[in-house]
């Protein structure tokens, strides 16, 4: 535990370890690459009693596979599924016992499946001059997918539309107002788009490489979903230029939390989260400077419970919590390799790259208790109520 806060955590991994995950993840298997990780209420999935989740997979080996394992709240594997490849974010469709799953960026497919037993869907192409970006999100009635993507040519961000009920037949698309999106959400009024540009850009023909440094525009937008409308656009301030917004999460005052990567270091400290409603000013939140120093520039995943917000580094192997209203620090605590978050019960479930599932208690320090890890997990976490 450090800084001023109180903050337990305990190790949930090991029931992993005598479960029947099969051979091929038992046997050095690893979980890998920022895949989300969806949490579903029990109503949400009837082949499950309580909260199911969602992570995405790789095996270990030259020529590793890949896919999303599903496991209920003990760890118990409820079904693996394949994915074409290297997944990333996982976002579950309201109503219905069926997820989406999004290729890690510069992504060129999504995929949907069951959650009822795991059975794929149709896998969706993007089109030639157009790669997503890893995330997405659905209408409140779940009959709309949106979905993060790069518009090569124009070196602009864009928002694909596809109606989830003809068997995800892409039916337009809408623009970020921004460059680099990441990842997208709906507000909670099921009318606006909140997006996270990260400003940067990159091309098909490079892969990951960042073309635009020196000029990146990193910014905050809210669209609207029907028509596109830009709503409003945020930047941070200018001497934070160098930061790019990459992962944002709901606030239950209508704003969102968001957290940033330091794209191009200028040899200082900067803050590293903040939240922003839509029509004020964006808030930076406080971090002490040991903190931020660890963090090195890097915040891989946010969440929020409505009273606080979480935000991991997974290079600095630290969780952070603030006040959700406030934004004042209220403390931190180690997980090497921690990324993935979700709001759980009286604290947060955090994943790490290193094959740890922990519980971050916001109330009671609890010691670690740690097990040999299964395989990797290194992802972001959302949370999912029917």
């Amino acid at each position: 535990m450090t800084g001023n806060g109180a903050m337990g955590r305990r190790n949930l991994l090991g029931v992993l370890a005598g479960k029947a995950l099969g051979a091929r993840l038992l046997a050095g298997g690893r979980l890998l690459g920022g895949g989300l990780l969806a949490v579903l209420s029990g109503k949400a999935h009837a082949g499950a009693a309580g909260t199911i989740y969602l992570n995405a997979y790789a095996t270990a080996g030259a020529e590793p596979s890949f896919g999303v394992a599903a496991l209920d709240g003990t760890g118990k594997l409820l079904f693996t599924t394949a994915t074409p490849g290297r997944a990333h974010g996982i976002v579950p469709r309201p109503g219905i016992a069926e997820a989406a799953v999004f290729a890690r960026r510069p992504g060129r497919w999504f995929q949907t499946l069951s959650l009822a037993d795991g059975t794929p869907g149709p896998v969706v192409r993007a089109l030639d001059d157009r790669r997503f970006t890893g995330h997405g999100d659905y209408s409140a009635d779940g009959r709309i997918l949106y979905v993060a993507e790069d518009d090569v040519p124009r070196e602009e961000g864009a928002i694909g539309i596809y109606d989830a009920t003809d068997g995800y037949h892409r039916i337009g698309a809408i623009p970020t107002h921004g460059l680099g999106p990441h990842e997208l959400i709906l507000m909670h009024d099921g009318t606006t788009l909140a997006v996270a540009n990260g400003g940067v850009i990159t091309h098909p023909d490079t892969g990951r490489a960042k073309l635009n440094l020196d000029s990146m525009d990193s910014s905050l937008t809210y669209v609207e979903a029907a028509t596109g409308t830009l709503l409003d656009k945020v930047h941070l301030p200018e001497e934070h230029a160098n930061l790019g917004i990459r992962h944002i999460a709901l606030l239950e005052d209508g704003g969102i939390a968001f957290g940033v990567q330091d794209e191009r270091p200028i040899g200082m400290l900067q803050p590293l989260t903040g939240a922003h409603r839509p029509g004020g000013a964006i808030r930076l939140f406080d971090t002490p400077e040991d903190v931020l120093s660890r963090m090195q520039g890097y915040i891989g995943s946010v969440a929020s419970d409505g009273m606080t917000v979480a935000a991991s580094s997974p290079m600095g192997g630290v969780i952070g919590l603030w006040d959700a209203g406030s934004g004042a620090w209220l403390g931190s605590t180690a997980l090497a390799d921690g990324c993935g978050l979700a709001p759980n019960g009286d604290g947060y479930l955090a994943t790490s790259g290193l094959g740890v599932i922990e519980t971050v208690s916001k109330t009671a320090a609890a010691g670690p208790e740690r097990r040999a890890p299964a395989f990797r997990w290194d992802n972001h976490l959302t949370r999912r109520v029917a």
